[in-house]
């Protein structure tokens, strides 16, 4: 198909429909028909290549197909964090509508579709199995389960996705330049936006050319650079000055520098940064963060994404950071560059800008440290390009400590295992901990959902003997989320930590990482690091969106592995955890009405419960200080969720939940979904 907006009659059009259709999902955001419908329905799997402006949020669209039948599907594709971006995916059999959801600002004149092209299922399913049969083995079961949503998940799963070490090429395949009287229009009036203090470390006089020169390519007018001398005597920069070509707006500094005298000249209201030289802006860069600004002014710190740029002009090492993540900054700082920070937000003196230009650490962690969350803000395109052999942020992590001496002791926890029946794992979870849990205080609560084996009676009759359990008897269909609620009441510890009947204890100090993080103010729900018994990863969190709905990123890696950007080794954010294992406060769980037992008995109740959480200003966090093997998931190898049985349920989590689905903030869209690996689609 020819290139949407040339000679093709593909079309987008405001659809006004979808906020009125009881199936609708992101019912606040624009919706934009595709017309004419053939030009897509006709074809089973396509690629999509679409494009938006540099100036809205590149969130992941989503698109709706709209059967005969009055079926709705609705999927996330891709972020166009280049400006571009591509999607690949199944177009349902007599679909008769399709729509887009650009996302936060996407209307037609910011969004557009520039191709769409034709896949050979054949060739879809080759590719899968030379990666990975078993997705195509449960590609062809789900079909025999009549769930076709679920097996056109389980072939995206079997396509190879773009590994990171690719990102060169798919940044040439997606990359665009900017578009200043199409897409990318300013939204702004720039009179009113800051003016933006650029510092640089001028290391090297050919470096310093570099970084000048693509600073006067930007399309933001409003800046200034200052080019500081790091070496005494300082070089006379000659070349530097000729490449500057008298522009006032870059002056050329010695060394020891006039803090002093620079901070004069910045008023409360500009952003002041650091540049390194030889270090490179796309020249839309500056002109993105200034909308963002005017759209946030109250921002006191804004930083992007990044890569490495190789002397040859080849672009590598793509980091991709995630929104505000204070655990992470502190135990593995990411925030790195494109930093710039509001300069009234700076300590009076001098010293605070000295500061910052030595990229000593401590200066952004004292702003930071007095800041709200909502005045950190993340750019989510690459902005900056590093010379190659420039570190990025360090990873660090600060070590686990106890509390210490005078601090309150240990609050009781009351733990809670709903079971039924398998009495052999129960058996060796209870004994797990009872005998081998390194924590002071804490009862356990067994739910019994009616077990009718013997053994299984015999295993409860015991615990009820015992002082440090409590057996709970709740017959009846099976209802994770009540007979979790019900374990909840019947305990009064301050601290709640929900556990599977199939969790082995393996490290006796397992639960205190937990507590210590679940008692922090502004933590939701914290769960652990889960391994298969073979001692690969089975959970490091939840990626919201992830296969569709929500899964498990780093499934059956190695249980070392260090993960994206070394994150899998530190305590951090994430979206959502799955309740294997979970802490959290009481008050905190009875805030938002603990799980929810109407709507989702069996099937994502987890997940829900760590969204209404969020919802509520707390954020959930994942530890991999707290390690226990989860038995029961091992054995059944690609995840076999009876579809047709949970169907309501999952229905029911997309609707409720599709903004959230669509826009992990601790996952950046520019990363596929249907990878267990970091990649790119």
């Amino acid at each position: 198909m020819k290139r949407a907006g040339a000679d093709t009659a593909l079309r987008l059009v405001a659809d006004h429909e979808v906020a009125t259709e009881r199936d609708a999902v992101a019912r606040d955001d624009a919706w934009l028909r595709i017309e004419p419908v053939e030009l897509i329905a006709r074809h089973r799997w396509i690629r999509l290549r679409y494009s938006a402006s540099f100036f809205d949020d590149p969130v992941r669209p989503l698109i709706r197909f709209k059967t005969r039948s009055g079926a709705a599907f609705v999927q996330a594709m891709n972020g166009p964090v280049l400006g571009s971006a591509e999607w690949i995916g199944r177009v349902p059999d007599d679909t008769v509508k399709v729509a887009i959801s650009p996302g936060r600002g996407g209307n037609p004149s910011t969004f557009r579709i520039d191709d769409v092209s034709p896949l050979s299922r054949i060739g879809l399913l080759r590719r899968g199995l030379r990666r990975d049969w078993r997705w195509v083995y449960w590609m062809v079961r789900s079909h025999l389960l009549n769930s076709p949503q679920e097996a056109w998940q389980a072939l995206k799963f079997a396509s190879p996705p773009t590994p990171l070490q690719d990102y060169g090429a798919w940044r040439a395949r997606l990359g665009r330049p900017l578009d200043p009287v199409g897409l990318d229009r300013m939204h702004a009036d720039w009179n009113l936006t800051p003016c933006f203090r650029l510092l640089l470390r001028a290391t090297d006089q050919s470096g310093v050319a570099a970084t000048v020169a693509s600073l006067q390519a930007q399309a933001y007018p409003k800046w200034s650079l200052d080019v500081i001398a790091t070496d005494v005597p300082a070089p006379d920069f000659a070349d530097c000055r000729k490449a500057a070509a008298g522009d006032e707006r870059v002056a050329f500094i010695g060394a020891p520098p006039d803090w002093t005298e620079i901070a004069r000249r910045n008023s409360a209201d500009d952003r002041v940064g650091v540049l390194e030289a030889g270090d490179l802006l796309p020249d839309y860069a500056l002109a993105v963060v200034a909308e963002r600004l005017a759209g946030s002014p109250n921002l006191t710190i804004l930083h992007s994404d990044e890569d490495t740029v190789d002397a040859d002009g080849a672009y590598r090492d793509p980091i991709f950071k995630p929104d505000w993540s204070p655990c992470l900054q502190a135990r593995a700082p990411y925030i790195g560059r494109l930093a710039l920070v509001r300069a009234g937000a700076l300590e009076p003196g001098a010293e605070a800008l000295a500061a910052l230009f030595r990229d000593d650490r401590a200066a952004i962690d004292r702003i930071l440290a007095g800041v709200a969350p909502a005045e950190v803000g993340h750019v989510r395109r690459v902005l900056y390009h590093r010379r190659a052999g420039r570190t990025s942020p360090a990873a660090s992590t600060l070590p686990w400590s106890s509390p210490a001496a005078g601090e309150p002791a240990w609050p009781m926890v009351g733990i809670v295992i709903p079971t039924r029946n398998r009495a052999d794992l129960l058996a060796e979870c209870v004994r797990g901990l009872k005998d081998r849990t390194d924590y002071p205080a804490y009862e356990i609560v067994v739910v019994d959902n009616g077990s009718t084996a013997p053994d299984a009676l015999a295993l409860l009759r015991d615990l009820k003997s015992d002082p440090l359990f409590k057996v709970v008897e709740r017959p009846g269909p099976f209802n994770f989320s009540a007979l979790s609620n019900d374990g909840a009441k019947a305990t009064a510890g301050p601290v709640l930590a929900f556990v599977n009947n199939d969790i082995v204890v393996v490290d006796p100090g397992w639960l205190k990482p937990l507590v210590r993080f679940a008692l922090m103010p502004r933590i939701g729900v914290v769960g652990a690091k889960l391994l298969f018994p073979d001692g690969r990863l089975q959970h490091a969190g939840v990626v919201l969106g992830f296969g569709g709905i929500a899964g498990h990123l780093y499934r059956r890696m190695p249980a070392d592995h260090p993960g994206y950007r070394n994150r899998l080794t530190v305590a951090h954010e994430v979206g959502a955890v799955t309740a294997a294992c979970i802490a959290v406060e009481r008050y905190k769980f009875e805030a938002v009405g603990g799980f929810d037992a109407e709507n989702l008995p069996v099937d994502l109740n987890d997940m829900d419960l760590c969204l209404r959480i969020s919802e509520r200003g707390w954020t959930n966090l994942w530890t991999p200080e707290s390690v226990l093997i989860h038995l029961q998931s091992a054995t059944r190898g690609i995840d076999p969720d009876p579809f047709v049985l949970y169907r309501q349920e999952r229905t029911y989590f997309v609707r409720r939940w599709a903004e959230k689905i669509r826009d992990d903030p601790y996952f950046h869209p520019a990363l596929s979904l249907f990878a267990h690996e970091v990649a790119l689609p």
